[in-house]
Parts: C-alpha cells; structure tokens; sequence
C-alpha cells in the first residue's frame, strides 16, 4: 500500500521534512508526496520543487488543505502537518474529520487541551495520529535504552538531563512566534518537549516534577537565521516570516531581521523530576546562560553510569562501571558496549535506512543527513501502522506525555509547587495554559 500524503505547511521544517521524504525514496516506496500546502504559494513552490528535482514524484503547490483534497486529480490518504505549533490541532482534526491519516510535527499541539480533542478526534475516526518525535528514533538513543533495559548499569537510580546555552539575545531559530507564550514558544517548551520524550522513552513514566521557571531575557533580537542557527539556515532561507506578531491575534505587526521582539515564553527551567519506577530525574534547559555552556545527559544506576552522547550525531554511547573494591572504574564504548547487549538490533526499516547495519555502536554521518534520515523513519512509522492497522510508535498518548511532562515544568513554576504529570495530561492542572487557550480560543466540549 502506498499511502499518499500531502505536505502541510512549507517553512523550514516543511523543507527539513521534504529532505527526509527524498531520503525515504531511496529506499522505500510506502510513502508519496503528491502536495505541498502553504498559505505563500511561493514558499509551497520551492519546497514541492526540491521534492521534484530529487524524486519520481512532482506534488503540487496549493495555498492551504482544502484546495489539494478539493482537487479532482489529487487523491489523499493523509497529511503531515509541519506549520506552527498553533495550527497543528486545528488542521490535525479537520484532517482527521475528512477521513485522512496525520502525521504532525511535535509538540503534538498548542496546550494539552488542544491534545485531548486531536485524541477525541482519533477516536472518533479511528484514524492513525502520528507524532514527529525525533530523538529516540536515533540509533545511538535506540542502543542507549537497551543498555538500560538489559540493566548494563543496573537498576536505575537518577537521570540528569543538561542543555545549558546561550541564544546570544536572539529569537530562536528566528521565528517570531517561538518568543511567544501564546504560540508555545521559548526553549523550555519547544525544544524541552525533545528531551521529555527522551526522559520518558530511557526512564519510563514521570509521576511528578517541580520546578522553577524564569523568562530572563525579555528582549530578544531577530537575527538572519544564518546568524542564529546556520547549520538550518539552508532549509530555512525561502520561508516568509509572517506579518503578524503574535502578541495577539488581533494585533497585526509588521517584524522585520533587526527587530527587537519581546519575549514573553519561558527561556529558562530548573526542574526535579520523579518518575513511577521511583528513580529521580533533573532536567535543566536555558538559552540565556551567558558565557556558561553544558550539554550532558546521564542515566545514574546501582552499577554505573550511562553517558548518553548529543542525539543525532552518531557518537557513542558510554558506561562507567564501578565502584570496584580498588576503586578503579571501568569504561565501556563503541563495539564492546553491543557486547553488553548481544540480542540488540535496530528494526528492519532503520536498519535499511543505515546502510544495512543493524548493529552499530556509533556512525559517522553529517547532520543534515542523519535529521533527513530520522524524518524518514517518522513517515515510515505512520505508513506501516496504516497498513499493519496497529498504533503508531509515537502516537497520541506519547505526544501528550511528552507535552505534560514539558507543561508540568511550566505548571510547576506557575504555580510555585509540585504538580502530577497525570493531572496536566488530564487538564486538571492548567493554570499555565488557561492563558494560552483563551488567546488561541481552545475548549473542551
């Protein structure tokens, strides 16, 4: 079965997901791109023509969703969603609604009341939701939890989850609507939900967390994304920055690189974290921390350490084995750790994907490749539980762990006390997000 898919939304990750579609022909033909979806036409057209210049298929530009399911010649099966955080339920449901499958870039939507009705409405239509979460599906993150689950380090006693940095006072990745609380924005939140899934994926689920939160630095400059983030800014350079900065929906403001902009979304999270198998976790996550950097995420048990290496890079994982009656410590990397873990093997469809390798201890891979490659692996993953008529890997009820993990951080420091990551799934701890879905006009029926 071949399932064919328009592309919604034609920014920088509408051209990062058209890389991944090109990688994915390489090898597989369960997915086919056959339209390319956004409000400036011209941004569709450039994203449906790098499609064209590198596959069979040539998708064509439409201005939104309803014109390529209202074109006669065009047949849908699903739609993978990758505009702002905002639009991602809406467009999720009417899809859904229309009896298409959705793929839908993370976080799965603008607040977790916006989750529960995408959920409701999978129910509703039994169609397949498909969550982009991309940092488990890395084979080093994919070895590291068989290390843990194999107990190469023995019970699990803590995890520690650093990324300390500096956005230099720039907006991330120059996207206005990333300063915005409304629009789910700021580092905590957008790239947080990354190292959430990633927390629950190595240590299970997350009972309770506590945390303090701060927006540090409120003027933020918009830089030239090659300035900001220039190992993107080849797949960003042909996206339009809207004329509308989100303080409102109603304010219309036109934003300009050298404007300054005024964040209001958290930039900086302190959090503790208690997970249900009784292990603890910290996660610290800023982009205002000048002149002082630290990216480190370790799992700490009864017998070692794992050294989780930066996902996708393709560096090696690492365990440090003690204490050992001569208090020397014992490391483990590369080839010996697959020795820890003799029936580990990467999926067929990974596996393909990585040359045939379907046990590796590291790769050496640049990163446009490896994010083209793990985006593949997402389309390959909504097109298989379509055809097997089984869940997706990360589906609904992993996008909203992942988010009510990320917003229990936000509610936590709202509300200056620990929250139960359950309660935020759930809507009974909302108080962060209340703000959020009356902007956005979000309720629950």
């Amino acid at each position: 079965m071949t399932l064919n898919i328009a592309l919604v939304g034609a920014g920088g990750m509408g051209m990062r997901h058209a890389t991944g579609y090109i990688e994915l022909r390489k090898y597989f033909d369960d997915v086919k791109v056959v339209a390319v979806c956004d409000p400036h036409l011209d941004s569709a057209e450039a994203v449906a023509q790098v499609i064209s210049n590198s596959t069979p298929e040539s998708p064509r530009p439409f201005a939104g969703l309803v014109e390529a399911a209202d074109a006669p010649d065009i047949s849908l099966d699903a739609v993978d969603i990758v505009t702002s955080t905002p639009a991602h339920h809406t467009l999720a449901i009417e899809a859904m609604r229309s009896g298409l499958h959705v793929m839908v870039e993370k976080p799965m939507g603008l607040t977790l009341t916006a989750c529960r009705l995408m959920q409701s409405a999978e129910r509703a239509t039994s169609k397949v939701l498909s969550i982009s979460e991309n940092f488990r599906r890395d084979p080093m993150n994919r070895l590291a939890k068989a290390l843990i689950d194999a107990d190469a380090i023995g019970k699990p006693y803590f995890a520690l989850d650093f990324s300390i940095g500096s956005a230099n006072r720039g907006v991330m990745h120059s996207t206005v609507w990333r300063a915005k609380k409304a629009q789910a924005g700021g580092v905590v939140l957008d790239a947080g939900v990354h190292n959430a899934d990633l927390l629950l994926y190595l240590m299970g689920p997350a009972e309770r967390v506590f945390a303090e939160t701060d927006v540090n630095d409120r003027q933020r400059l918009l830089r030239p994304m090659s300035d900001q983030a220039p190992g993107l800014a080849a797949m960003y350079a042909h996206r339009r920055e809207p004329d509308i900065n989100p303080l409102s929906s109603r304010e219309r403001v036109r934003v300009r690189v050298g404007d300054t902009i005024e964040q209001d979304a958290v930039d900086t999270a302190f959090a503790s974290i208690r997970f249900k198998s009784g292990a603890v976790g910290q996660l610290v996550i800023t982009d205002a921390s000048h002149g002082y950097d630290l990216g480190d995420s370790v799992v700490v048990g009864s017998e070692g350490t794992l050294y989780r290496p930066p996902s996708r890079r393709g560096s090696s994982p690492r365990i440090v084995l003690g204490p050992t009656s001569t208090n020397n410590h014992t490391m483990i990397e590369g080839d010996g750790l697959l020795n820890l873990v003799p029936e580990f093997e990467l999926d067929e469809i990974t596996a393909t994907l990585w040359d045939g390798e379907n046990r590796m201890a590291s790769y050496e891979m640049d990163f446009r490749q490896i994010d083209a490659k793990i985006i593949a692996l997402e389309y390959m993953d909504l097109a298989r539980a379509v055809a097997d008529g089984r869940s997706p890997e990360v589906g609904s009820a992993e996008g909203m762990a992942a988010l009510g993990l990320a917003y229990g951080v936000m509610e936590s420091g709202e509300a200056n006390e620990a929250v139960l990551v359950d309660d935020v799934v759930e809507g009974k701890v909302r108080r962060f997000q209340e703000e959020i879905d009356l902007a956005a006009g979000i309720t629950e029926c």
